[in-house]
């Protein structure tokens, strides 16, 4: 994630396995038995959604040695930041990858109907599926804004990210983990931002903010990298999801505050991308916006 003063900009990540650079393998996230579906992990989201609702866990499938973390933080199943309060789910966008057992939820959550004061967070979690039980939940929770944008003025997801592409128009898994990457090294400075390959409908949505093409950013998802404050040192780099047909990738990654940038926040980023022709056509991100310096899992620096 990205802020600086006086410009504001921000970046977010999703992933699986750690990596640290170009001169790294990408790779995604341990295969493991395909047993749970797409049918199967979203499923799975849904109960983990409702039990956040109902506050209530006991209809959800665990396994006996279940790791949990709350913005970075180790906790334990129902005690994350926000469980307890929410009461509505308005906003609802879901990732599923049967090869790696990855679900990932982009969410907005509320506690209003409520006597307290009303508030509203961004919200994702990634919960790891192994053998039919969750094993792995990763949350993270902001009730802050980017831009002016609130959580509360989300409502539907972009249907971009669920929709079929061509078979001339998809890239194979690999592709789709390598693309994404190259766009990280575009942010750590170490890759010109004109070798990524941009589509020319490029879009970037950070908490619902557009942070390139716009008065808060004007320059492209390339272009933006003009500037030299649009740096971060992107680490423990982990790649979770790739669905071929739609052309979509997420991963997750920290985006450090180099030490000549001191002003640049920054915060582990869960970061979804949209491919098509080999292009990254749309960008959605979605983090701490006030920072996390780590994010409990993977390895070295960031973790």
């Amino acid at each position: 994630m990205r802020i600086y003063l006086p410009a504001l900009a921000a970046y977010v990540v999703l992933g699986g396995v750690s990596g640290m650079g170009r001169s790294q393998p990408v790779d995604a996230a341990p295969a493991i038995s395909a047993d749970c579906n797409r049918h199967c992990l979203l499923s799975i989201l849904t109960t983990y959604t409702e039990a956040l609702v109902d506050n209530d866990t006991s209809r959800l499938a665990v396994a006996p040695q279940l790791r949990v973390t709350s913005n970075g933080a180790v906790t334990t199943l129902g005690h994350g930041q926000v469980w307890g309060a929410v009461k509505r789910i308005p906003y609802r966008h879901a990732f599923v990858d049967p090869v790696s057992g990855a679900a990932v939820f982009y969410g907005t959550v509320t506690n209003s109907p409520t006597k307290d004061t009303e508030k509203w967070w961004f919200y994702v979690v990634r919960l790891k599926v192994v053998g039919k039980q969750v094993t792995e939940i990763e949350e993270v929770s902001y009730d802050g804004t980017l831009g002016g944008t609130t959580a509360s003025s989300l409502a539907l997801p972009h249907t971009l990210y669920d929709t079929y592409l061509p078979a001339a128009e998809r890239s194979t898994r690999a592709q789709l983990f390598a693309i994404a990457d190259k766009y990280f090294d575009a942010v750590t400075g170490t890759l010109n931002y004109h070798e990524v390959p941009w589509h020319p409908e490029c879009q970037r949505i950070e908490l619902g903010t557009f942070t390139v093409n716009s008065r808060l950013g004007p320059g492209s998802c390339g272009g933006e990298f003009k500037d030299p404050r649009v740096r971060w040192t992107v680490r423990n780099r982990r790649f979770y999801i790739a669905d071929e047909e739609r052309g979509v990738v997420l991963a997750i990654a920290n985006f450090m505050t180099p030490p000549e940038l001191p002003k640049n926040n920054g915060s582990v980023v869960f970061e979804v991308f949209k491919i098509q022709d080999g292009l990254i056509r749309h960008i959605e991100a979605f983090f701490r916006g006030n920072g996390q310096l780590h994010s409990g899992w993977g390895e070295g620096p960031g973790s």
